[in-house]
């Protein structure tokens, strides 16, 4: 029985447009493997959402074996877990096999106990196992493919002291891929500043693709927001022109953001409408938690609230950030350039910007940061100096 047929929910995640991006994994995945496949974009995209969904629509259970791992989810801080978390358990056997026959899985592969003991003691190398299942899965007609979203989380794991996992893992996808045509590989990553270290770092300037999921457009937004029945199941009220092109000004096409105050707005509905005041109250606290993402971590240092003036004011006059355009505040002795890279990672990696790897930009991590950022700069400059 299907539980979700079941289930009716008062709102539903929504899935706009993306003909552009769903096109392009279709003639990629109809070629025969040849290259890695990096997704990227900013936080709250929907680039998880569009690989469920192209899973889902496009790539059938016949025709495909799918490997996805959402290392979101996971906690992987060294080899045992690296081996515990891709080569899990599997008792669906009887307990009378469990003994002689019992089997563990990689999502879909299956390994004898023999091998997952070779894996354990390090006698056998997971890299070579996980190639001759791939080939059992090719060699019946079906075409693997390995998904994994935010790779970054294997970053600092070592296989045996020298080995880092990530460049063994690359090195594996790019054999799969280039080298014996065996495998799709796609990776996803909201850290775009991460897969340009590993792009450098594993010399896969040959060997890879890349498709950036930018937020909705604004005509994606409204056809979202006119139909909400339609699009997220939600029944219990309709919006204003005015709340639209609001809740546009505030979260701009960011998916999960509109999603989440969607469902914010379902508790105050009131007759099927959303009541002006109570609207207002929750966008401004929406605004006063941007705000209070940079206040917390500037604090008091100088230097990043130095920077994030600087971001401000490149952001004023246009989207894109280069490294240059934030010259200045190595001129004037601010920042040293290797600090200040430093730091824009770190940035990244908390989610305050965005970084395109192809471009080598940087962005605001969409439109509410845009705000908090300019609320959090004005609000300094208000405060008056101590004594």
């Amino acid at each position: 029985m299907n539980i979700e047929k079941l289930m009716e929910w008062t709102k539903e995640p929504a899935f706009m447009n993306r003909k552009q991006e769903i096109f392009f994994l279709e003639q990629w995945i109809s070629e025969k493997p040849d290259s890695l496949l990096f997704i990227f974009g900013p936080k709250s995209s929907g680039k998880t959402t569009l690989l469920s969904h192209f899973i889902e629509q496009n790539l059938p259970g016949s025709r495909y074996e799918i490997k996805h791992f959402n290392l979101r989810k996971i906690f992987i801080v060294n080899y045992q877990h690296f081996i515990q978390t891709f080569f899990g358990v599997d008792y669906s056997k009887s307990k009378a096999d469990i003994k002689e026959r019992r089997q563990y899985n990689l999502k879909v592969f299956n390994l004898t106990v023999d091998t997952l003991k070779g894996l354990e003691d390090k006698s056998l190398d997971p890299f070579a196992v996980m190639e001759k299942e791939l080939q059992k899965t090719a060699n019946h007609g079906i075409r693997p493919v390995i998904i994994i979203d935010e790779l970054q989380a294997l970053e600092g794991i070592y296989l045996n002291g020298q080995r880092e996992l990530l460049k063994e893992l690359f090195n594996f996808f790019v054999a799969m891929t280039k080298e014996s045509h065996l495998c799709h590989v796609i990776i996803a990553s909201s850290d775009g500043y991460f897969i340009e270290r590993i792009y450098n770092d594993s010399k896969l300037k040959k060997t890879s693709k890349f498709l950036e999921v930018d937020y909705l457009s604004k005509e994606d937004v409204q056809f979202w927001l006119n139909d909400l029945a339609g699009n997220s199941k939600i029944k219990k009220f309709t919006l204003t022109n005015s709340q639209k092109e609001q809740m546009w000004k505030i979260f701009g096409g960011s998916c999960w953001e509109i999603s989440s105050f969607l469902g914010d707005l379902l508790r105050v509905a009131s007759d099927g409408f959303i009541p002006d005041d109570e609207f207002e109250e929750l966008l401004e606290q929406k605004k006063i938690t941007m705000r209070s993402m940079f206040e917390d971590y500037a604090g008091l240092n100088k230097q990043k609230t130095g920077l994030f003036r600087a971001i401000n004011q490149v952001n004023s006059a246009q989207p894109h950030i280069k490294l240059r355009d934030l010259a200045g505040i190595v001129e004037n002795g601010l920042f040293a350039e290797p600090e200040l890279r430093k730091e824009l990672s770190e940035l990244v990696r908390q989610n305050f910007l965005a970084y395109n790897p192809v471009t080598a930009e940087y962005t605001i991590q969409g439109r509410s940061m845009e705000h908090g950022l300019r609320m959090f700069i004005e609000m300094i400059d208000d405060t008056p100096a101590a004594n």
